[in-house]
């Protein structure tokens, strides 16, 4: 790994904590949004948005780290 990869993969690192958070504090939600049809619809959409964000920045990483 270069030099310059490894702030970069700090920054990867970062932001991929954030996202694993906020997919996390997202799932406790939950139980608020279920009386409501509508905005447990939102819920879910959001909360596949989340683990999608923490995908693909493991993706990205990942590739990262290989390089």
């Amino acid at each position: 790994m270069t030099s310059s990869a490894k702030p970069q993969n700090a920054e990867l690192q970062s932001a991929l904590l954030s996202a694993r958070e906020n997919e996390k504090r997202w799932q406790e939600m939950q139980a608020e949004y279920a009386t409501d049809i509508d905005a447990m619809e939102q819920w879910v959409a959001t909360a596949k948005l989340r683990r999608l964000e923490v995908e693909r920045l493991e993706t990205i990483l990942a590739e990262a780290e290989g390089v």
